[in-house]
């Protein structure tokens, strides 16, 4: 089941990725990011009224000590969205989603450190495969003008995803180390977020000129945050199977550079669709040889 829920989140974070794009037309990064962490936290309230849904979550289930614990996923989540969000604003829904699918290789130095999780010979081989799918999105960079080595929302995404991997492995530990219950986790961790984002938003607001909204309204704004919520919450269920790897997590989340890939070519006008299908072609290959290969 944890393999099907990993492919659910990455359905999830593919909606994400073109919500952000539509999002971010015509606004700036850090009003967006304020106002989608604030939704994604109003998607959490229902479930603290006692009676509202089947499920309650206690408005004050974690302790202080645990908020703590707690707070540095916060903070490097909250770095990575504004990272993230300058590079989608820029590029192509497709060459970001593939920087972004660099996590596993990330996410597998810090599986190795934290919980000494072992690939097989095969299962690095499927690794090496989306190593290679990058010599196609070097290709893909140059025919739209795109020098990657070169180019800042690159690095700004590639940064993103090392942040993001970190707290992928990072949310294994609250899990399984600590023993933090998921759903009073996930709750705290999307108020943490919305006050974290807050506290960049208001000083630029004020520098900007006053404390309005701050942006051009889109629907692509609640979806945002709802949808990474929904992400994260079908993600932390698949890690608490005891028998889910984070490496394989992470990888079975990449699926959405599909989803981002075909709508982004529907309703954003994606160049070179041939080639980057190629690219994306290696990629799930990457993935079902990593899966199968255990």
């Amino acid at each position: 089941m944890w393999i099907a829920y990993g492919l659910g989140a990455g359905v999830m974070l593919g909606l994400y990725d073109v919500w952000t794009k539509k999002a971010m037309t015509g606004n700036s990064v850090i009003p967006v990011v304020m106002w989608s962490s604030l939704f994604g936290a109003l998607c959490w309230v229902p479930v603290l009224i006692p009676g509202a849904l089947p499920i309650h979550v206690e408005p004050f289930g974690l302790t202080w000590r645990e908020q703590a614990w707690l707070l540095p996923k916060g903070v490097a989540m909250t770095a990575s969205w504004i990272l993230a969000y300058y590079a989608v604003r820029e590029l192509p829904i497709s060459i970001a989603g593939a920087v972004r699918a660099s996590g596993p290789l990330w996410t597998l130095a810090g599986g190795f450190l934290m919980f000494r999780e072992l690939l097989t010979p095969v299962q690095f081989l499927g690794l090496m495969l989306t190593v290679c799918s990058y010599y196609v999105l070097s290709i893909v960079g140059r025919k739209e003008g795109l020098v990657l080595a070169k180019n800042r929302s690159v690095w700004w995404m590639l940064s993103a995803t090392a942040l993001s991997a970190a707290t992928t492995v990072y949310d294994k530990f609250l899990v399984s180390r600590l023993g933090l219950p998921v759903l009073e986790l996930q709750a705290s961790s999307a108020f943490q977020r919305c006050l974290l984002s807050a506290l960049v938003f208001v000083p630029y607001m004020l520098r900007n000129g006053g404390l309005g909204l701050g942006l051009t309204w889109s629907w692509g704004i609640p979806l945002v945050g709802c949808s990474w919520v929904a992400a994260e919450l079908i993600y932390f269920v698949a890690i608490t199977e005891p028998q889910a790897m984070v490496t394989h997590l992470s990888v079975l989340r990449r699926t959405s550079l599909i989803v981002g890939f075909v709508l982004s070519a529907l309703f954003f006008r994606e160049a070179n669709v041939l080639l980057k299908s190629g690219m994306i072609a290696v990629l799930i290959l990457g993935m079902a040889i990593l899966i199968l290969g255990g």
